[in-house]
């Protein structure tokens, strides 16, 4: 059993006064205004840069969204807080305050951390899912322990056990008040006759909740938190069945499988066996050296539940051994021994005579343009699947590079069409690097909007390989891989240290790290340098002296 699972940490800190706990609210509501409005800029300014009128209208829809769950949300927050002010929960203004200015600190982590567990608890057992607004707005506030919530859920009994054995001394005291109370003392067991139910290992729903309900009263939780609490408990079997019961179920393969006419060898793979996190990410390769790289790059991640994308892994081979034979082409030696004189690319591109591209293009074009097509049409098939909720109604984290980073793209492009309605909680965060992408800032503005979280484009700008291959395939200068994108919101993070487009394989632990990412291991990011960086690193590298003998060389020309 968990040690995480006790009821104590998911109940409101009975410590806090009414008046601490009113000033709680006052700033958590004004954070969730400002969280709100920042969500509808991005709407906003993707309506002003696509300028239609089914841009509008999908921003007033996206605003209604947004409201919606701006609602819930406060509504949550104020039952956690002990209703401040009493009647019925306020309606959440869109032109609320949301200034903090003068307004009480927010209380020790210790209890801020147990009222916000109550919010997320409320949150995930009455709508029966996780949105990706809630966790980041929550994570924007303060430290919270997810592991407790899931545990909970998992085994409410053993929660509200560990809360008895807790407050044991206190309740003895209390206990010739209430019959109810002697008969939680004996163990919560004996309220419902020991009967259980097999999915979370729990007591029967009735007897879980009235169970919960007697010791989260004895907690300090009223009004209308602990039925709502209570009542979730009860059905904690059912809201873990949406949260992680997708994966590997039979409706999971099936959704799956009604699309591999159009991909072929679709799947989702696990990094590390699932543990049924809060959150999930989902990690998509650009190419393949072997199958074993669907997964072997995301080993550097840690914490929530890691899946990789698996698709058209023969394709992604071949494209591999034409990446590999590319750089060893002579045009290429060249490109690379001038850069390294600090030769601008342009200039270089401009230099290099008809035949020279001609080479290039005919060890690379085709290998490349096919999967990139097959990495667009991936992409919605992909945008399809999160809009089912394959991988549970959590939120989900999005990584990828090269063409991985593409594959993403054009799902979140995919998601961005749909009623925002159906997605505003499903995406949280977005890392692409070395994009093969236009730097289209509608195109971003749509990928901001979608996400609740963060995106960013982590980019290098000496990838000599990627601007050779946004060249054949006819791609303008703007390419997010190569240069920041221009729009509010997207964090651009240059990787310099990637100067070819193959060295995104053993360096994406350290783009990661470099981001900020959560959960990424510090020790595997430097076992990958270690092992594979330096291995691509000296298949690719070219000291002073040949660069001289690449340049002396030329380009080539038949």
């Amino acid at each position: 059993m968990s040690e995480k699972s006790d009821l104590t940490k998911v109940a409101p800190p009975k410590e806090l006064s009414n008046e601490e706990c009113r000033s709680v609210y006052q700033r958590l509501s004004r954070r969730l205004a400002s969280f709100r409005n920042s969500a509808e800029l991005s709407a906003s300014m993707e309506a002003a840069l696509v300028n239609t009128d089914s841009a509008f209208r999908m921003r007033e829809a996206f605003g209604d969204a947004l409201n919606a769950w701006a609602q819930e949300t406060l509504k949550h927050i104020w039952y956690a807080c002990r209703e401040p002010g009493g009647g019925h929960p306020p309606k959440f203004d869109p032109l609320s305050d949301t200034s903090t200015v003068g307004l009480a600190p927010l209380p020790a982590q210790e209890h801020l951390a147990r009222l916000l567990h109550t919010v997320l608890l409320l949150h995930v057992t009455s709508g029966k899912e996780y949105s990706s607004r809630t966790r980041a707005f929550v994570f924007s506030i303060g430290l919270v322990d997810e592991e407790v919530i899931a545990a909970t859920l998992k085994n409410p009994r053993q929660a509200i056990e560990e809360a008895n054995r807790k407050t044991e001394a206190a309740r003895e005291g209390h206990a010739r008040k209430s019959k109810v109370l002697r008969m939680v003392g004996m163990g919560v067991g004996a309220v419902a006759g020991g009967v259980l139910i097999g999915v979370t290992g729990g007591l029967a729903a009735p007897a879980v909740g009235a169970a919960a309900s007697t010791v989260l009263g004895f907690l300090g939780v009223g009004g209308t938190a602990v039925g709502m609490l209570a009542t979730g408990l009860a059905g904690s079997s059912v809201v873990c069945g949406a949260l992680f019961g997708a994966y590997g179920s039979k409706k999971t393969a099936e959704a799956i499988g009604e699309y591999t006419r159009e991909v072929k060898d679709l799947a989702i793979r696990p990094v590390f066996q699932p543990r049924e996190t809060m959150a999930v990410r989902l990690c998509v390769t650009g190419w393949l050296e072997s199958p074993e790289d669907v997964t072997a790059p995301w080993t550097v991640f840690r914490g929530d539940d890691t899946f990789a994308l698996q698709w058209e892994v023969d394709a992604l081979q071949k494209l591999s051994n034409a990446l590999t034979d590319l750089i060893k082409a002579q045009a290429m030696q060249y490109i690379k021994g001038q850069i390294i004189k600090q030769t601008f690319l342009a200039a270089l591109f401009a230099a290099l005579s008809p035949m020279a591209w001609m080479k290039i293009t005919k060890i690379i074009d085709n290998p490349w343009m096919h999967t990139k097509m097959l990495a667009a049409k991936t992409g919605k098939v992909l945008g399809t699947l999160l809009a089912e909720r394959v991988l549970g109604s959590r939120p989900i984290t999005l990584v990828g590079y090269s063409l991985g980073s593409l594959v993403i793209f054009e799902a979140l492009q995919h998601l961005a069409s749909l009623p925002p309605s159906q997605t505003i909680g499903l995406v949280q965060d977005v890392y692409l690097f070395g994009s093969p992408v236009s730097t289209d800032r509608a195109q971003w503005a749509a990928v901001r909007r979608v996400a609740a979280g963060r995106v960013v484009n982590g980019y290098g700008s000496n990838d000599y390989v990627l601007a050779v291959l946004a060249r054949v395939s006819g791609m303008n200068w703007g390419v997010a891989g190569l240069e920041p994108v221009e729009v509010q919101g997207v964090e651009n993070v240059a990787c310099d240290q990637v100067d070819g487009h193959l060295k995104w394989r053993g360096m994406i632990g350290q783009c990661l790290a470099r981001c900020d990412a959560p959960g990424v291991d510090k020790a595997e990011v430097q076992r990958q340098l270690e092992r594979k960086a330096k291995a691509i690193g000296e298949e690719m590298g070219m000291t002073e002296e040949e660069a001289e003998q690449a340049v002396q060389a030329g380009p080539g020309s038949g």
